[in-house]
């Protein structure tokens, strides 16, 4: 029997679906199953729910039984978890995951909300603009839906920008401190590619070994700290807009706001690393980063992109980064001739199927 339309309207319905995914989360309804299960009722989730919650959380957010019913079909029609009849929902591998990983969730909420904000006023953007295309920054649908509602305080702010005046930061960065999933740590997973972390680290003749900018809380520096106990604070180096404070003792820690025009403050270090921050940027911003960090480097220098690879498991991550920051996912052709503009050439690259890849650039 053909069930493509079946399959097809599937597809074309899963925006609605995921609508109800900040509700089952607000409701702790994945946690809730993980821990009734290996099956709950709609009825025992709700009554778990409510125990759960203070007399203040049930006044603000009453639950509603019919509310989430409707909410754990929708997770069964999107795979998140079982449907074992038509009122009682089972633990699957992505609800364990879930709970294994629990910054998922944070980034569950993230990814069916600003994402599918953005997404309603994409259309209607093109046709406004006469198909304007690429995007620019700060000038996606993310700014023109707030721009045709009125909410001008949003209307010129990047995403960050506007995550952070919406309270939505916090939860965002729990997101980014685990993602959804490690595909183990920097060290062991550039070497499965063949990569030759020891080398590049040792080339350099500065003290300073890795400057990771945009690194967050350092996390991955710690990973290259615990597979390299020899390096010592002054040898990694965190660059980030507004640095946490939390690694200071292990890390030096610095300010680096690579959207103004101040150059690379470090000078010749052995690697330059960027994880997951040229996706967020449209093409002339990352020409442009990648030229500050080209003036930086030395001839022994390295420059390390840790990115998704351009294939088809990334393929709505790529319009998620277009959408909410201009930027894209890139291929290698798109590397290698953003490389060249700046001076650089590609040495390495790998694209795994899954998790981040690796593309290493060095002087010409």
């Amino acid at each position: 029997m053909d069930n493509a339309g079946a399959i097809l309207a599937s597809t074309v319905t899963a925006a609605a679906a995921l609508g109800f995914v900040p509700v089952a989360i607000h409701f702790r309804l994945f946690p809730l199953l993980c821990h009734i299960g290996p099956t709950a009722t709609a009825e025992a989730l709700k009554k778990a729910s409510d125990e759960g919650r203070s007399e203040d959380q049930k006044q603000t957010s009453p639950s509603c039984l019919q509310l989430i019913a409707d909410t754990m079909f929708a997770m069964a029609g999107l795979g998140l978890v079982d449907l074992v009849d038509d009122d009682t929902y089972g633990v699957n591998a992505l609800t364990r995951h879930m709970i294994s990983v629990p910054s998922s969730l944070d980034g569950m909420l993230h990814f069916t909300t600003e994402p599918l904000w953005a997404a309603a006023f994409l259309m209607r953007q093109l046709q406004d603009t006469n198909f304007e295309y690429p995007f620019r920054d700060k000038r996606t649908p993310t700014q023109y839906g707030y721009k045709l509602i009125g909410q001008d305080r949003f209307v010129d702010g990047h995403t960050y920008a506007i995550m952070h005046m919406q309270g939505r930061m916090p939860s965002f960065n729990m997101f980014m401190e685990g993602k959804f999933g490690k595909f183990g740590a920097m060290p062991e997973r550039v070497r499965s590619f063949g990569y030759d972390l020891d080398t590049a680290l040792q080339s350099g003749k500065s003290d300073v070994a890795v400057v990771d900018i945009g690194g967050g809380r350092g996390e991955m520096l710690m990973e290259v700290q615990a597979a390299y106990p020899h390096l010592k604070k002054r040898n990694l180096v965190l660059q980030e807009y507004k640095p946490d404070i939390m690694n200071q003792e292990a890390l030096t820690i610095t300010h680096w706001d690579f959207k103004d025009d101040s150059p690379q403050p470090v000078l010749g270090a052995a690697i330059y690393s960027l994880t997951h921050i040229y996706h967020n940027l449209p093409d002339l911003e990352a020409i442009r980063l990648m030229k500050k960090i080209s003036d930086a480097m030395a001839p022994y220098s390295t420059m390390l992109i840790h990115e998704f690879p351009k294939n088809v498991v990334y393929g709505k991550m790529h319009a998620t980064m277009i959408e909410l920051y201009a930027g894209r996912i890139r291929s290698s052709r798109e590397w290698r001739q953003m490389a060249a503009l700046v001076g650089l050439q590609v040495t390495f690259e790998a694209y795994p199927p899954a998790g981040e890849g690796l593309v290493e650039m060095r002087k010409l």
